[in-house]
């Protein structure tokens, strides 16, 4: 972002005019409940100036990190001032940051900027909840018309928040900031603008955020107000409880009842029950494993490491022999102790005994309880402790095992036991459970919550910025480095560069939508000599790359030359758990010449689970070719507008191009769902894009401008 440079005279003014503004006492609120005021209203106590970054930090001598604080803090208090209850920033120096570092937490901060403002919060010593004014203009190629709460530093996961709720410049704003492991939920202002999203580490992209670290209030050289700072650490045990609701609950099945062994074989002596837990015996080893076999599945435990604590889980174990060997072993171990300090990184604890290395540091202290879910499908192993993601490997590509051997043909079983490796240390394990994969097909959200238009229109694009929206592309997920989605003269302009697409923060449902677009002379890779293409997806649902890894599961109104107004049924699957994510509808189905189907007004009815049915007219004859057109194609010639029409009415689909209908579907499921405008590697601009009422929509204000 953008650093605003004041000179000194200016900023001084400028403090001594926000000590006017604040010369009345301000009370400060009361802490919630179970919370503690990081700011006591009248001083810095508590707080120190900026030291680099948690890396450089972590590199620096303690006398180079004293000296270096000593000149942070002076600094800190030349340019921070408590004022009548309210920590006041003049816009020169550094961020102020908490002199304590943080786990899991939840804190409350009220926050006010002016015209022009940026700043934002470092959790963990990390980039950032964003705040910033989001109505200046020069901040809406960076996105601020989506509103603060944005985890702006996020790459593979959501970043932008998922609607603005901004007071207006000069009011202050609220935020509720939960931090989970590595995942983030916020609120502004009541509304929840972030859930459960994953905070990237800026500063190490091959890590997952840190730990433990600093809370930060970060300045881009401008005024900023904060006050009511609250915090609230999480205990462990609330952490484990919070990280298991997250999962799905539906689906998982106990494999441990807490007061006996009944459902376990093989080892049996080499451990007890104790208080609902499973625990290892002292010098005592050997393998313990479930009744059942198991291919995909997540499993849930939380288990206590003692000093040097030692096991494993045994995965996909052929119920005899060395887990290691006839299966694989995810360790379970105190990588921290010292007697483990020469071992190799494929041996610390998360990692694929001897064949993948998982991240350290995210134990918890000896003695605490963890919470561990391990993820299996196909040859993927997934690895999340205590809220981080500590493994992400594919088994096919180990190279080598321990000491340089060959790679375990159980390494590559493709179902088995699920079971514990003992090794003569006391370990301890509750809570254990399991959900087989993929499961159920999941069931698409209530339509409840979705938007109808009810006055008059919903300007899905208001023509000056992408507020409303955010963007998942094959390539680079959630960053748009390529500038693929951009408005340009009030229109937006969609490069084609990749497959991807722009979509809608919100759900609708019963609409009348309007879509204006027309062609772009460029193409793109291999696509480049083939039809141009792209599409409006309805009823968009389930996790981004849904479909093909690009996609949401969607009902797809297709723009391709020669093609507008085909309709495409995308059923997906969960790219992480292979659960389906189920689309269908039912439609009025004949054959062409070639035995495609096509639309054909009083045809037999036919339910569709995927595929397309081509609009009634396509030409017999298309070719994938670039300039196509048909001989009775409806849509306009390459350079001119072209009208596409959606009337959702339930599951009734309707499609119109240029006004007359080309396509018509019953019983669609879901119902309702984001909005999706593709980019499939090829140049196009909508100048319009928006949702009607039912039966409301001005057919003379609909026609096309010429």
């Amino acid at each position: 972002m953008h650093n605003v440079l004041f000179p000194a005279v200016l900023r001084a003014n400028l403090l001594a005019l926000v000590l006017t503004l604040f010369s009345t006492t301000v009370v400060l609120a009361e802490a919630p409940a179970g919370f503690v005021p990081l700011f006591n209203g009248t001083d810095l106590t508590g707080w120190k100036g900026l030291v680099g970054n948690p890396k450089t930090r972590a590199e620096m001598t303690a006398s180079e990190l004293s000296a270096a604080q000593a000149e942070a803090d002076a600094s800190m208090r030349a340019h921070w001032k408590a004022v009548d209850g309210v920590l006041v920033f003049d816009g020169a120096g550094k961020s102020l940051c908490t002199a304590k570092d943080y786990g899991d937490f939840e804190l409350y901060v009220d926050w006010k900027i002016g015209t022009g403002g940026d700043s934002g919060i470092y959790l963990r010593g990390s980039p950032q909840v964003q705040i910033w004014d989001t109505e200046h203009v020069d901040y809406f190629r960076h996105g601020a018309e989506n509103g603060s709460g944005a985890l702006w530093n996020n790459q593979q996961h959501p970043r932008f928040p998922l609607i603005k709720a901004d007071k207006p410049v000069g009011q202050w704003n609220t935020f509720y900031i939960r931090m989970l492991g590595e995942r983030v939920t916020i609120k502004l202002n009541d509304q929840l603008v972030s859930e459960n999203v994953v905070m990237e580490n800026l500063w190490d992209r091959n890590l997952p955020i840190y730990p433990r670290g600093q809370i930060e209030l970060q300045n881009h050289g401008n005024t900023l107000y904060f006050r009511d700072l609250y915090v609230r650490e999480i205990p462990a045990s609330e952490a484990n409880a919070l990280l298991a609701e997250q999962a799905p609950s539906s689906g998982f099945q106990p494999l441990f009842n807490g007061r006996d062994l009944t459902g376990w074989q093989g080892d049996l002596a080499s451990c007890e029950v104790v208080e609902g837990s499973l625990v290892w015996k002292k010098g005592m080893g050997g393998t313990v494993f479930s009744e059942n076999e198991y291919a995909d599945f997540v499993a849930q435990l939380e288990f206590k490491l003692e000093p040097g604590g030692n096991n494993g889980l045994a995965l996909r174990y052929a119920g005899e022999g060395s887990p290691n060997l006839e299966g694989f072993e995810l360790q379970i171990l105190d990588s921290e102790d010292p007697q483990y300090a020469d071992i190799d990184p494929r041996q610390h604890h998360g990692s694929a005994y001897g064949l993948a290395a998982a991240h350290r540091g995210y134990l918890r202290p000896v003695g605490e309880w963890n919470f561990q879910q391990v993820t299996m499908r196909g040859s993927r192993l997934l690895v999340e402790l205590n809220g981080f993601t500590i493994l992400d490997t594919d088994l096919s590509e180990a190279k080598e095992f321990l000491g340089g051997g060959h790679v375990p043909a159980g390494a590559m079983r493709e179902s088995g036991y699920f079971g514990f490796a003992g090794h003569n240390e006391p370990v301890a394990f509750r809570n254990i459970a399991i959900r087989e994969l993929p499961g159920e097909p999941a069931e698409p959200p209530s339509g409840d919550a979705a938007i109808s238009p009810v006055d008059g229109p919903v300007q899905i694009f208001n023509g000056r910025n992408l507020e409303g929206f955010y963007s998942w592309n094959r390539d680079s997920a959630y960053s748009d480095p390529k500038k693929v989605f951009a408005v340009e003269d009030g229109m937006l302009h969609i490069s084609g560069d990749g497959y991807g697409g722009l979509i809608t923060n919100q759900t609708y449902r019963d609409y009348h939508l309007v879509i204006e677009f027309k062609w772009g002379g460029k193409t793109w890779g291999d696509r480049v000599d083939r039809a141009r293409d792209s599409g409006v997806l309805v009823h968009a649902w389930g996790p981004d790359g849904g479909f093909h890894n690009t996609w949401m599961a969607a009902i797809e109104a297709q723009i391709i030359e020669g093609g507008v107004g085909d309709i495409l049924v995308l059923s997906g699957i969960d790219p992480v758990t292979g659960q389906a994510l189920p689309t269908t509808l039912t439609a009025e189905i004949g054959q062409d010449r070639d035995g495609e189907k096509v639309w054909r007004k009083g045809a037999e009815r036919t339910t569709l689970s995927s595929g397309r049915i081509n609009w009634f007219g396509r030409d017999v004859d298309w070719a994938d070719r670039i300039d196509f057109r048909g001989r009775e194609d409806v849509e306009s010639p390459m350079g001119e507008w072209t009208r596409m029409e959606v009337i959702a009415e339930g599951g009734h689909l309707v499609y119109r191009v240029n006004g007359v209908m080309v396509n018509e579907a019953f019983d669609a499921k879901p119902d309702s769902g984001k909005l999706v405008l593709q980019t499939e590697q090829a140049e196009m601009w909508v100048r319009r894009f928006e949702l009607w009422p039912l039966g409301k929509a001005n057919l003379e204000e609909l026609k096309q401008a010429e």
